[in-house]
Order: C-alpha cells, then sequence, then structure tokens
C-alpha cells in the first residue's frame, strides 16, 4: 500500500522550512534589504514579487493536495486487488484441498485392495492347515480311533490357526484405522507390523524380505500413517521385482540415527530409475506401470505423509545393484 500520508508530511514540512527560512531572515532584516534593492532598481516591481510568491504558494499547495488525492485512489485500487488475491488464494488453497482429498481416498481404496490381495495370502496357509486337521478327524473317526486325547489336540491346534487368522484380521484393521492424535511409538514395531502385512504377498512371489534394524528408536507421530507409507513403498517394490524372474529378487529395509535423525533405507534389487523419470515419481497420476496396474498416486501420497504429517522427508536415489527409498524422520 502506499503512504498518503508521505505527501501531507512532505507539505507540513514545507511550511516548517518556510517559516524557519522566513524567521531567520527577519533576523537579518532581508525584507528590508530586499525594499531597499527594489527602490533602488527600478526594473524590479514589489507587487509583481509578492504574486510571483502567492502563485507559487498556490499551486505548491495544490500539488500537494492532488499527491494525497492520487495516493488514496492508488490505496483503493491496491485494496481492491488484494481482496482479489486473497478470494483466489482461499479458491486455490480449498480446490488443492479437494484435490489432496480425493486422492486420499483414491489410495485409500487401492490400498485396501492390496490389502484384500494380501489377507487371502495370509490365509492360504492356516485354512489349509485346518482343512487337514479336519480331514484327519474325519479319518480317524472312520478308522474308530477318535479319543479324548485326538480330538482335545486338533481342538487346540484348530483354535490356534483360527486366531492367527482373527490376528490377521486386526492387523489389517489397525492399518486402516486412522490416528487422530499423534503418539510415542517404536518404530522397530511399526516396520515389523507393515512388513508382516505384505510377508505372505512376497513369500507367494519369492520376494525375500530382509530386516536390519540394530536398535529400536521411539518416534512421535502417526503410527499407522508410517505403517501406510511403507507399505506403499514395499507394493512398489514388489511391482517393480515382479518384472525380473531370471535372478533372486531382494527388499530390504535397515535402520540408523544420523544426528537428530531416524534414517529408513528400503532397498530393492530392481531396475534402477531412469533419469529423466526419477525427479517425477512422487508427482501426482504419474507413473511407469501399466494402466491397469498403477494410477501414480501412490508415492505421490507416501511423500505427502512423510513430509506433511510426520514432519520428514523422502528421497530416492539409484545405487550399484538397485533402487533405494531414503525416509528422514526427526527423532523424538
Amino acid at each position: 500500500m502506499i503512504n498518503k500520508t508521505n505527501a501531507i508530511r512532505e507539505f507540513i514540512i514545507l511550511i516548517i522550512i518556510t517559516i524557519f527560512a522566513w524567521l531567520v531572515l527577519a533576523e537579518f532584516d532581508a525584507f528590508e534589504e530586499m525594499i531597499e534593492y527594489l527602490e533602488s532598481h527600478e526594473e524590479y516591481e514589489l507587487d509583481e514579487l509578492v504574486l510571483l510568491l502567492i502563485v507559487f504558494g498556490v499551486f505548491s499547495i495544490f500539488y500537494s493536495l492532488r499527491r494525497v488525492n492520487e495516493a488514496s485512489k492508488i490505496n483503493q485500487h491496491l485494496k481492491e486487488l488484494n481482496e482479489n488475491l486473497e478470494k483466489k488464494v482461499e479458491f486455490a488453497v480449498k480446490e488443492q484441498r479437494e484435490q489432496e482429498y480425493i486422492l486420499i481416498q483414491q489410495s485409500k481404496h487401492i490400498a485396501m485392495g492390496e490389502m484384500i490381495s494380501n489377507i487371502a495370502h495370509q490365509w492360504r496357509q492356516p485354512l489349509n492347515a485346518l482343512g487337514l486337521v479336519l480331514q484327519n478327524l474325519k479319518f480317524s473317526y472312520e478308522m474308530d480311533e477318535l479319543d479324548d486325547e485326538f480330538m482335545d489336540n486338533s481342538l487346540k491346534k484348530s483354535n490356534m490357526l483360527i486366531g492367527t487368522m482373527s490376528k490377521t484380521i486386526d492387523d489389517f484393521r489397525n492399518f486402516f484405522k486412522p490416528n487422530k492424535i499423534k503418539e510415542e511409538f517404536s518404530l522397530n514395531d511399526t516396520i515389523s507390523q507393515s512388513s508382516a502385512l505384505i510377508g505372505s504377498s512376497f513369500g507367494h512371489h519369492d520376494i525375500t524380505l530382509k530386516k536390519e534394524l540394530p536398535k529400536d528408536i521411539n518416534l512421535f507421530g502417526y503410527p499407522n500413517e508410517l505403517s501406510q507409507a511403507l507399505v506403499n513403498i514395499l507394493n512398489n517394490a514388489k511391482d517393480e521385482l515382479l518384472k525380473h524372474t531370471d535372478k533372486e529378487r531382494v527388499v530390504s529395509i535397515s535402520t540408523h540415527i544420523d544426528k537428530l535423525k531416524c534414517v529408513i533405507e528400503i532397498f530393492n534389487n530392481g531396475d534402477k530409475i531412469k533419469e529423466d523419470v526419477i525427479g517425477k515419481i512422487f508427482d501426482p497420476y504419474f507413473t511407469t506401470k501399466d494402466d491397469e496396474k498403477g494410477t501414480g498416486i501412490g508415492l505421490y501420497m507416501t511423500k505427502t505423509i512423510i513430509e506433511k504429517n510426520m514432519s520428514g522427508q523422502l528421497t530416492v536415489k539409484n545405487v550399484d545393484d538397485g533402487v533405494v527409498f531414503i525416509i528422514s524422520l526427526p527423532i523424538n
């Protein structure tokens, strides 16, 4: 905004300087000297000089008032521009939040599809074992070998398998349960829970998952959201490794402390990311996968979770034998 009081201030300064000059000149009888000079020089007229001073004073006042008026108009125009700009910014922020909400919902739906697939892998083994228990019960009954001890052992084993399946449901339900309040949590526990969610899927596709967690670290934030970010990165690694059938497929998770930061490195030995692509993989809707396999919002939401919700940083880089995602989080 233009400060219109500048013109008023300058006008007041002009008046003060004029009065000061008048007092100084009066002290030295400058006016009498000027009268004597004018009387001795007939080419100069006193009334003409006074008229000149009056005209100059009037125009000075007019100029100062005009500056004040122009500054007022400019200020009004700038105020209107600011109001319009604020409305545009508010609209843009609202639109961005709505877009992010849509992306979050899409990300959750995609993650839910991944989780349903993982539940199927998690349940396959206990369901097979439970089927064998029932077959053994039927066989023992037909052979007239069903006694109390065999029945008790079968029931215990069945209950254990059902408990395992129930725990799987609880794990996946907690995965989708949002954290409303930040809390202190164990990083190792969160990594273990995240890897357990996709462990069966990795095993089904012959992907080796390694963990190097030398020291547990307590963090402060949203453990479920961090778990979702880790699962997104692990699923992304799985999709890349499925392209390779000619070598051992490995994903590793390691942690260490760097000054006041906790660093999580997730490595996979898939193809390196092309240089013209690596700077775009966290952009929304950017994907190198086929349309039916990728939407381009998984890694974008992962970066949003890490950097906005967890106050951390997510980067990716190529290494000699693959790709590593690096998550840096502040230690509690």
